[in-house]
């Protein structure tokens, strides 16, 4: 399943715990708090609990979303600068 995982965090500590995380389960950073990820469902879900438990340690207004996208509309995606053909498995990035 391919995903987007995003999030606004105000604690630098926490966004920092947080990229690591998810760099550590293999998703790759698309922008500083977009991640994308293509693994199998259970492992998503596994990330997902990880997350909502991470979020229920402090107190916070802060927001994590985690977006499925279908092979569909991934492919469809136009992608202008950093190469993410290694998820994707394409060729549709432009560099300028």
């Amino acid at each position: 399943m391919i995903c987007f995982i995003m999030y606004d965090i105000t604690s630098n500590k926490v966004r920092t715990l947080i990229a690591k995380f998810l760099q550590g389960k293999g998703c790759t950073r698309i922008q500083k708090s977009i991640f994308m990820a293509d693994m199998p469902s259970d492992a998503l879900q596994d990330i997902a609990m990880k997350l909502t438990d991470i979020q229920k340690m402090y107190d916070n207004n802060d927001s994590i979303l985690i977006v499925p996208l279908s092979e569909d509309y991934a492919r469809a995606m136009k992608i202008i600068g950093q190469d993410v053909d290694l998820i994707l498995h394409s060729k549709s990035t432009l560099f300028f």
